[in-house]
């Protein structure tokens, strides 16, 4: 039990993410219910290029996180055609439309867009998804934000 309680990191979703720069979080919010939840964590940095495409592809690799697609985008000019791979995929389209391109600011921004280990279900148990898991970069990498949706 105590090993469970000491090492978050991996059995709750997304928490590995915590330990990505450490230093540079500037909040973190997260609601882990025993049926679905989210994680929101924002770093910055004052240095330009401190986060970069490679390493948080790689480091969200190494814990499972499979990259799936990733576009340059002004959040106001993007759609579905902007993401190759999630053609069959509406409901994670509809995830990122709706949970999480509404807490963007309309500025050029980089996305990845991560198929996770936690599954995402839409209320009513209609569609569901394992590509839940969002990175946005800002194009001089100096801003990240994570997103992560599970459950029902």
């Amino acid at each position: 039990m105590t090993v469970l309680v000491t090492s978050c990191d991996k059995t709750t979703p997304a928490g590995f993410w915590t330990n990505f720069h450490k230093d540079l979080i500037l909040s973190k919010n997260s609601d882990q219910g025993p049926w679905g939840g989210y994680r929101e964590i924002y770093w910055k940095s004052e240095a330009k290029n401190t986060f970069s495409d490679n390493e948080l592809i790689d480091f969200a690799e190494m814990n499972d996180w499979e990259i799936i697609d990733s576009t340059s985008f002004s959040a106001d000019t993007l759609t579905g055609t902007s993401f190759s791979k999630l053609k069959n995929d509406d409901y994670s389209l509809d995830i990122l439309k709706e949970s999480i391109l509404s807490k963007l600011k309309p500025k050029d921004n980089k996305i990845f867009i991560f198929k996770t280990t936690w599954l995402a279900v839409e209320p009513g148990n209609t569609r569901e998804t394992f590509d839940n898991g969002f990175v946005i970069l800002n194009s001089d990498g100096t801003e990240l934000k994570m997103y992560h949706l599970w459950g029902e």
